[in-house]
């Protein structure tokens, strides 16, 4: 939970590294977070369960205010923990555009999964964190 408030406290920040440890961390409670918010939105804020009465798939498609708010919330501080991440890869950040092609979604995913430089990089010193 440490790490997922450190890219809040690292927000405006895209220098440094960061390691494995806190971007996975940051990652895996951004989902844990995103997927209750969902589920409240759909069971409170939508209706759920007033709506037909049982689960369809249309009422899985839409998201809701609170999933809207916590994206916009962590939209910057994801993109410099994963900018940040690209560095602890001795990468530029800019790699992160890659993404926005097919093969290059392998190639950003291989870089999150890759070990980080041992020792200091272009970029800095390993993140203690």
């Amino acid at each position: 939970m440490k790490y997922f408030f450190l890219a809040f406290r690292k927000w405006n920040d895209i220098n440094g590294r960061a390691n494995l440890k806190e971007f996975w961390y940051y990652t895996l409670f951004y989902f844990l977070f995103y997927f209750l918010f969902f589920f409240i939105d759909d069971v409170f804020i939508n209706d759920f369960f007033l709506s037909t009465g049982e689960f369809v798939a249309e009422d899985f498609a839409e998201g809701g205010i609170l999933t809207g708010l916590f994206f916009l919330i962590n939209l910057i501080p994801s993109l410099t923990n994963a900018i940040r991440r690209m560095h602890d890869s001795n990468k530029s950040g800019w790699n992160l555009l890659w993404a926005l092609t097919i093969i290059g979604i392998l190639y950003i995913w291989f870089l999150y999964i890759l070990k980080g430089t041992d020792g200091d990089n272009y970029y800095g010193s390993p993140s203690t964190a």
